[in-house]
Order: C-alpha cells, then sequence, then structure tokens
C-alpha cells in the first residue's frame, strides 16, 4: 500500500497541473481498469457442442432452422419461395437486398441453374439479368429457346457481398433449396451454368473444364435420372469469349438432346 501525499507535495503537483493547462495540455485520459488476474471459468459442455456445431456450419452462432426440413415440407414451387423467404439460415440473406428466386418457364423442358446472384439479380430479384443475362439469352435463342422454353435459377439465392464466389458453408446451406427446386420442376434437361453449379449438385470435385461437353447423370431422390450438361458460365464468356466456341458446341448438344426427348 503507498503511503498518502503530503500536503507540500499536493500543492506542487496542483501548480504542475495548472502550468500544463495553461500550456494548453489537455487532461490526460484516466487509466483502464486493472486486468483481473484470475483465468475465465471454462465454457460449459452445451457451450462448447454450441460452438463446435457454429464452426463446423461456417457461421457465427449455430442456425436455428433445419432448411432441409422446410425445403422438403415444400409441396409446390410457392411454397418453396415462401420457406426460402422466411429462412435466416444463411448469412447472406442479412447483406443482400432480396431473395433471388428464378424466371422463366416452370413448365419448360430445360432446367438452367447457375451460381449465385450478382448486382443486377440483387438489385431486381431476377436471376441471369443484366449483361450476364442477356449473353444467357443470346445463347438460348441461338438454339430456339426463348424465356418460355427454359426456366433459370441458381443454386445459392442470396449474392455475396462484392460478388464473391458463395463460400462452401454458404453453398450447403442452400443445397437443399436448390435440390428440391429440381425435384419440384422434374425437367427434362438440366443445365448446370458454371463450376459451382455443377460440382455442388453432381458432388464432383472436378472443375467445370473437366465437367463440361459431357452429359452427366442427375439423380432426384425418388431415383429417377435426369440428363445434365455442365457449361461454362455466361459471366466466364464474357470474361473470356475465345472460350464461346466450347459454349456452342455444347448448346448444340443440348439442342439434339432436346430434339431427342
Amino acid at each position: 500500500m503507498t503511503a498518502p501525499l503530503n500536503p507540500e507535495d499536493i500543492r506542487a503537483l496542483k501548480s504542475l497541473i495548472s502550468w500544463w493547462e495553461q500550456s494548453g495540455v489537455e487532461a490526460l485520459p484516466p487509466l483502464p481498469a486493472p486486468k483481473s488476474t484470475q483465468p475465465a471459468p471454462p465454457p460449459s459442455v452445451e457451450a462448447r457442442a454450441t460452438g463446435a456445431q457454429a464452426r463446423q456450419a461456417g457461421f457465427g452462432v449455430a442456425p436455428t432452422q433445419d432448411g432441409r426440413a422446410m425445403a422438403q415440407a415444400a409441396q409446390t414451387i410457392d411454397e418453396l419461395k415462401q420457406a426460402l423467404e422466411a429462412f435466416d439460415g444463411c448469412p447472406l440473406k442479412a447483406t443482400a437486398t432480396q431473395t433471388v428466386f428464378a424466371r422463366g418457364n416452370p413448365q419448360a423442358d430445360v432446367m438452367i441453374i447457375g451460381e449465385a446472384p450478382g448486382r443486377d439479380e440483387d438489385r431486381d430479384g431476377v436471376p441471369f439479368v443484366g449483361p450476364t443475362g442477356h449473353l444467357l439469352d443470346r445463347m438460348l435463342a441461338a438454339i430456339g429457346l426463348d424465356e418460355t422454353g427454359a426456366y433459370i435459377t441458381n443454386v445459392v439465392f442470396w449474392r455475396p457481398p462484392g460478388n464473391r464466389k458463395p463460400t462452401d458453408a454458404e453453398i450447403e446451406t442452400c443445397l437443399p433449396f436448390a435440390e428440391r427446386h429440381i425435384e419440384l420442376i422434374r425437367p427434362k434437361l438440366v443445365v448446370f451454368a458454371g463450376a459451382i453449379a455443377a460440382q455442388s449438385l453432381l458432388h464432383s470435385k472436378n472443375g467445370i473444364m473437366a465437367l463440361r461437353g459431357r452429359w452427366h447423370d442427375y439423380k432426384l431422390g425418388d431415383g429417377t435420372v435426369i440428363p445434365a450438361l455442365p457449361m461454362y458460365h455466361p459471366a466466364f464468356l464474357l470474361r473470356r469469349p475465345q472460350e464461346k466456341a466450347k459454349s456452342w458446341q455444347d448448346l448444340l448438344s443440348l439442342k439434339a438432346k432436346l430434339a431427342g426427348l
């Protein structure tokens, strides 16, 4: 314990402080409270389990909604959209402007599934608009398809900040809704536009360079097999137009497959 100051020390200290104030020196901030030397109590077993689940899911807190159960409960496209709008298990929803669901004809033979909404899609609430959407529409028109001949959606339904790629955790969170979307539409053919759609829905680690140009089997939960064709994403073609020749080959393959239905 320190000894108290005597009157002479106090007068000297007051004089020093007065001189500081006259010189324009501001008052010093208070010292922070001393840190406790006692260790923090360990988290409970329940807290450790909850934290581990949250880290595995890729979120700051554990999700409280079962996305797969909500998706499977939807019996119509409208119910699936309502389930998505009520779902708060994906952190992207908090930063996006709105849910981006689908456009086109749900009765069409072809279902096109992209990756995630961009800035234009987030603004309009519709997938594949802006330059990317215009290119996709021109590609489909080249083989005789318009918006009435295709149904267009994404694997992820909310825009990642800054148009970055969605993380694995974000994709996994949205995947039950994307899979249920395909089950409800039951298209005759499905096109995966880009690596994220192809890899996540085909459960493949191969890149889009290896996956495109070949037909794959996509299996529904009841065992129904739908022919699936991975293609380059239109946004990739805008950056690398020299790859359009390969996409034209894929479009001709899609046209031939449709003719043979």
